[in-house]
Formats: C-alpha cells, sequence, structure tokens
C-alpha cells in the first residue's frame, strides 16, 4: 500500500515464502479455531519446520541468524492473513530474546532449540489481577529457601497462558529494590512442576489466541532457574519490553492496512443513489484521514525496525508506534462497520467487522493500554528534552 526501501529481494523472496506457508496450511483453518478457542499444538510445530519461529536466533540454538527484518514480515503476513491464533512472535521475538541475552548457556541449549522448533510453548507473566502490568504493584514473589526459590502468586490475562510448557515469570525479589522499584527476579518456570496451576480465560477479542491465568502455590524452582541476576528484572524489562511494544505495534499497522484495503474496495462496491459510497464527500473526507495516518505510522515504524538490529532502539519510540497505530486500528474499525451500514453488522461481512472491532480493542489494550503507555510517554518527556 505504501512505497517501502527497508526490505532487500531476499527479504521479498522470504515474505512470499511466508505468504504461501500461511495461506496453504493456517488460514484455511483459523476460522476453526476461532469457533473452538484454541490453536493446536501441530500449528506450532509447523511454523517452526517452516521456519517461522525464532528465526534471529542464532543456529546453535536452532534459529537461521537472522536480523529483526526477517521477523517483521512474519509480523506483517500474519496481520495481513488475519492470523491470530498462532502468534509466532510471541515465542520468537518476546520470549526467545530474554533467555538468549540472559540466560546461561545451560538455560539456552534446554530451551531455545525447542521454542525454535515449536515443541516448547513459551510465555511472559507480568500481568496481575490487581494491578495489570503496574510493576511497582506486583504481589507474586520469589522467596529464598537454600538453593530454591518458592514463588507465590497469580498472573493473568497472559498470552499462551494456559498451553505454555515454560513461562518467564516476575516476582518480587528479596534483592535489588532501585528507588521506589521494588526488586524484583525474571524466574523460569516449568509449567509441569507442582505448585502450577494453569486455566484458559474466555475472551471475545482474538480468540483463537491462548491467554490464560497462572496461579503459583509454594511452587518451588532452583536458583539456577533465575534469568540474569536476582533483583535485576525491572532493569531488564525497561529493556525488553521496547521490543515487544513495536512488534505489536508492526502487527496493528499491517492489520490497518488491510482493513483499509478491504473498507476501500467495499465501499467503491457500494452503490447509493448517487453513485458509490466513495463518490460522497463525507465517507472520502474519512478514509483520507485515516489513510494519511497509515501513511504516517508506516514511516515511523519503518523507521524504527533496523535500529533493533543496531541495537539504538528507545522504547519511547516503542510506545509511541503501538499507540499511534493501535489507535488508527480502532478508527479503522468502527468505520468498517459504519460505512457498511447494514452490512457492517449482517451477514458474513457484519461478522467480519464486527470482529474486526472487537480484535482490534484486544491491540490497545495488550503489552501496555493506551493510558498507560500515554503516562510512559508523558514522564520521559523532560528527560528527552
Amino acid at each position: 500500500m505504501f512505497a517501502r526501501t527497508l526490505f532487500d529481494p531476499e527479504h521479498d523472496a522470504w515474505r512470499a515464502e511466508v505468504a504461501a506457508f500461511l495461506s496453504a496450511e493456517i488460514t484455511p483453518h483459523h476460522d476453526a479455531w476461532v469457533a473452538a478457542r484454541k490453536t493446536p499444538r501441530a500449528a506450532w510445530a509447523q511454523a517452526g519446520a517452516a521456519g517461522l519461529l525464532a528465526r534471529a536466533l542464532p543456529p546453535a540454538y536452532g534459529g537461521a541468524g537472522r536480523d529483526f527484518r526477517d521477523s517483521a514480515i512474519i509480523i506483517e503476513e500474519l496481520a495481513r492473513h488475519r492470523v491470530h491464533g498462532l502468534f509466532t512472535c510471541l515465542q520468537s521475538d518476546i520470549v526467545a530474546p530474554f533467555i538468549l541475552r540472559l540466560g546461561t548457556e545451560a538455560q539456552k541449549m534446554r530451551l531455545l532449540p525447542g521454542i525454535a522448533q515449536g515443541e516448547v510453548l513459551a510465555a511472559l507473566a507480568l500481568t496481575e489481577p490487581q494491578g495489570g502490568s503496574a510493576l511497582s504493584t506486583m504481589t507474586t514473589t520469589a522467596r529464598s529457601s537454600g538453593d530454591s526459590l518458592v514463588l507465590n502468586g497469580c498472573k493473568t490475562h497472559i498470552s499462551n497462558g494456559s498451553v505454555a510448557d515454560v513461562v518467564i515469570v516476575a516476582a518480587k525479589s528479596e534483592r535489588g529494590s532501585i528507588g521506589d522499584q521494588p526488586g524484583l527476579s525474571l524466574i523460569l518456570v516449568e509449567t509441569e512442576r507442582p505448585g502450577v496451576h494453569q486455566e484458559a480465560i474466555e475472551k471475545t477479542g482474538m480468540a483463537a489466541l491462548d491467554t490464560g491465568q497462572i496461579t503459583l502455590t509454594d511452587c518451588v524452582v532452583p536458583r539456577s532457574n533465575v534469568l540474569g541476576g536476582e533483583g535485576m528484572g525491572f532493569v531488564y524489562l525497561m529493556s525488553f519490553l521496547g521490543v515487544e511494544r513495536l512488534v505489536l505495534a508492526i502487527y496493528a499497522q499491517a492489520c490497518s492496512e488491510r482493513l483499509l484495503q478491504d473498507l476501500i474496495r467495499d465501499c467503491d462496491a457500494r452503490h447509493t443513489p448517487n453513485g458509490s459510497v466513495l463518490d460522497h464527500q463525507n465517507p472520502r473526507f474519512s478514509l483520507a484521514e485515516l489513510y494519511s495516518d497509515c501513511a504516517v505510522n508506516r514511516s515511523f515504524i519503518d523507521q524504527c525496525i533496523p535500529l533493533v538490529q543496531e541495537g539504538r532502539f528507545d522504547p519511547k519510540q516503542a510506545c509511541i508506534a503501538k499507540l499511534r497505530t493501535t489507535a488508527t486500528l480502532k478508527k479503522l474499525a468502527a468505520l468498517g462497520v459504519q460505512l457498511r451500514g447494514a452490512g457492517g453488522i449482517s451477514g458474513e461481512t457484519g461478522a467480519r467487522a464486527s470482529q474486526d472491532l472487537l480484535d482490534a480493542s484486544v491491540q490497545s489494550i495488550w503489552g501496555g493500554t493506551s493510558e498507560i503507555l500515554l503516562d510512559l510517554i508523558g514522564r520521559s518527556m523532560a528527560s528527552g528534552l
């Protein structure tokens, strides 16, 4: 939809390969996954075999050693094919980097090849019932007990939460407080351990993407399961969450472009006594405004993507990217219902338009709500002058 200079011919070939895999192996089944409220584990293994998981990992750990642009292409194609049940970037670009950068060699060899192959499903557990993803209100604890840690607490609305084999759990530590922030540790918890209870959460948006609650009751894990240093979790999260939010912004931007293309096509095909919907000035103005928003967002995101690979990425940029793209997506999804008239609320088209609106609403919540992002941007402004 927009001219881009970010990718080379090798990336274009990779995009075609990803699109072909999704069209042949995933999209024919995705509606059934939505209806069943779950994605089969076999689909993750298929994605791993096709090279769609943890592609940026070094070959020694099961990856292809590629740069972040390959990951961006996968994320964009998932959005364009309206696939959310197989949210590969959760494994590849959110969980795997924590283990790669913070893990010991033993931790990396034990987990990363399985994550890359889709044989080990992983999750990141931050959000809690009483405080969302606010780190300062976290109540999950990791109490020392000799060479072990005893975990107690509840994590909720965790992507892959009820199906994950291993979860990175953020918990209050007895060490490492920083100013008014509690010391936090990031701990690898195998979900087969005693004291771990997983359950799925029913939701209306992105229904095929597993979302779960994880309760930890006197769950004992060896101290060797800590990622990085004990009590250093807050520092690590401030570094890693920026990339997570950029990943979600890339997905939201590609969703916006797909919805905009579909809506323009449907408006052009929908006739009124005075021509198509596009022959009317008000719909044209509304679409032009959102087209402009998409164009600006696309330019901003394409500036951010290379910075990840160069290690110069600013977490504030990720907040801006996610805030803008998800706001544009919600406006587009709402307009998609309105401009289709009765077709926006009935029949197959109405079901799709209504689901797009629900799915868009999820995207302004996960990875930090829009309100949290605004607050983070606002707090950072003085230091950024």
